[in-house]
């Protein structure tokens, strides 16, 4: 019979990551094996898979004699999510809705807690009698402690790779974890726990070939920055969500944090919530964090003519101290990512972006064309606010007075307070707006002083549901919602950014093929009623069954007070105040009425960013 066995915590591992902290209990669970172990309230618990793609469920049991235990539906009910995972819903429940444990950190990111732990029937039917399963390996260990025998038991799938399709079928496919990927718990309570290595060797579960998994019990009263990893290429080290300069500041405010391209970012602000600070950003002024934006230095003699030929716009109208919008392009006339390009001088750029990548893939063009320049990284030194609203030149200038003369798409460097900023006449909401560029170190102080500033013309701070709603309304793009690398800049609206007339550039023929012929393009649809729509969702010509689109964003709008969408539909439906029907649900039971309109519903002419 095999219960938990305690490893000494003195023996090195070197086959799985060091410790984070105080070590007080190690223990190995064997291939196809399961253990059951004690933890006290406010220790860790740290799930390893030693070798990569190998499954591992997880059991709690709280309350007196272990009586009350993990309950996957409560915990879905309660979080709103398939998975807890690290930040506000983050909390495993148990049947009586108690916290049990609470995910604080998890490399994967991929599991699953709907489906049971694996058990003899499932083997039994797949042909396979016999076959040791989870379930009875956590029936054997937790019989000791007088928990009752189950055929199944409803388990946290921990590195399971689970997916459920539009039609409802459930499937799985080989685990995405890696050798050393982890998920790190925080006990709530006293808790009987129990943990298993899955035998499963005759699906993709375990990649074919199950393999140990690992267990730290880290000592109470240490305290774990909450992080999910994200890996942003196949070759690219882990890397943990981390706090901008201004996150400090922001955690003062709110609670309500979520994981964005490796940051944490407020989703709405406590006591005031994002329709408030919607209205403050189209009334007033708004506050924001857009440090996971990633920036990349281009610097040399030939940076001119890297950027001219990987950029769509053309670089040779931008004069010192103005900045430019565009995409970076593939050869087959795909995004890559859209960007602005800010000219420092004839052999000094700056791209800002949204992708680590960004920078890879402009070194690799250089090096295939043996140009002198660097792309250097300095996402790390360089983390950014916007300060954006029609009272938004009111706050600034009291800071910095040059900026009541600063052009749209212009930026100029100053010091506020003894702070060097960089400020450039950019946003993303629509609305005249700065974006301001300064060292970490002093991002906290800055966040102060705009905060002062703001506080007598009704500035607040903004987050992300308030942004998106802000960036939907005024047809601005995002990255995996109206553009990819399959998504050329005529289809996502962008068409303009292109500078066909430049000699060259990157997908230049491709581009110019697609330009007469595009197979969709970027309009806006206003709905008949207050329903929402969503990202994904088909568009339909007026009362016939084909598709002719689909939704790219979605939102309500409270300027318009109209449900509006972002789309990309065939040319022939494109015309403005075109009737189509978008479908809701399945797509054919629940249709509404739209006008297509221009992409962004709010001002399209743009008359507000440039007042």
């Amino acid at each position: 019979m095999t219960t938990a066995l305690k490893i000494s915590t003195t023996e090195p591992f070197t086959d799985i990551p060091p410790p984070l902290g105080e070590v007080v209990a190690e223990y190995r669970i064997a291939v196809g094996d399961a253990i059951a172990y004690s933890v006290t309230a406010g220790q860790h618990i740290q799930i390893i898979d030693v070798e990569g793609s190998q499954c591992s469920d997880f059991l709690a049991f709280g309350g007196d004699r272990y009586h009350d235990p993990l309950d996957a539906t409560v915990t879905r009910t309660l979080t709103g999510l398939a998975v807890p995972q690290a930040g506000l819903p983050s909390k495993v429940f148990s049947q009586s809705m108690q916290p049990l444990v609470e995910v604080v950190q998890d490399t994967c990111g991929s599991h699953d807690s709907f489906l049971l732990a694996c058990t003899a029937r499932y083997y039994e039917d797949s042909g396979y009698p016999g076959h040791p399963s989870c379930s009875d390996n956590f029936n054997r260990v937790l019989a000791p402690y007088g928990i009752a025998p189950r055929p199944g038991w409803p388990a946290l799938n921990f590195f399971y790779n689970t997916s459920v399709d539009c039609h409802g079928v459930i499937g799985f496919e080989e685990p995405l974890s890696r050798p050393g990927d982890y998920v790190l718990l925080l006990a709530h309570q006293d808790l009987l726990c129990a943990s298993s290595a899955c035998p499963d060797d005759i699906d993709p579960a375990n990649g074919w070939h199950p393999t140990p998994i690992h267990v730290r019990i880290y000592a109470a009263g240490q305290t774990f920055a909450r992080a999910i990893g994200r890996r942003v290429a196949a070759d690219w080290p882990l890397r943990l969500t981390q706090d901008s300069a201004f996150t400090p500041s922001i955690r003062q405010l709110t609670d309500d944090l979520v994981e964005y391209n490796g940051f944490w970012v407020p989703r709405s602000f406590a006591h005031q919530g994002d329709q408030a600070e919607y209205w403050a950003l189209r009334q007033r002024a708004a506050l924001m964090d857009l440090s996971a934006l990633r920036k990349f230095e281009v610097c040399g003699k030939d940076a001119f003519a890297l950027l001219q030929y990987a950029f769509s716009r053309n670089l040779n109208k931008l004069a010192l101290g103005q900045a430019a919008y565009g995409c970076l392009l593939n050869p087959h006339g795909g995004i890559v990512d859209d960007g602005i390009v800010f000219c420092f001088d004839s052999t000094r750029y700056r791209y800002v972006g949204n992708c680590d990548t960004d920078g890879d893939w402009l070194r690799k063009i250089a090096q295939e064309k043996a140009w002198s320049v660097t792309v250097e990284a300095i996402s790390d030194r360089l983390h950014n606010l916007a300060l954006q609203g029609p009272f938004s030149r009111d706050v600034l200038k009291t800071l910095v007075p040059e900026v009541a003369e600063l052009g749209y798409f212009s930026f100029i460097e100053s010091q506020i307070h003894g702070i060097t900023v960089l400020i450039s006449r950019t946003g993303y909401t629509g609305e005249l707006g700065y974006e301001l560029f300064v060292h970490p170190q002093d991002g906290a102080a800055l966040w102060e002083i705009l905060s002062a500033a703001g506080q007598p013309l009704g500035m607040l701070p903004l987050g992300m549901k308030a942004l998106d709603r802000a960036r939907i309304e005024a047809g601005l793009l995002a990255l995996g919602y109206e553009f990819d690398d399959l998504t050329s800049p005529y289809q996502a609206g962008i068409g303009w950014a292109v500078a066909m007339k430049k000699p060259d550039f990157i997908g230049k023929a491709a581009l110019d093929a697609i330009r007469r012929h595009p197979p969709r393009v970027a309009v806006g649809l206003v709905l008949e009623g207050p329903e929402v729509a969503a990202h994904g969702q088909p568009v339909f010509a007026a009362g016939e069954r084909w598709r002719v689109g689909q939704i790219t964003s979605a939102t309500f709008s409270p300027v318009l007070n109209a449900s509006i969408t972002m789309a990309q539909v065939v040319p022939e439906y494109a015309e403005p105040g075109t009737t189509v029907e978008v479908g809701l649900l399945d797509g054919l039971k629940r249709r509404v009425q739209a006008r297509v309109g221009p992409l962004a519903a709010f001002d399209p002419t743009k008359s507000r960013v440039r007042v």
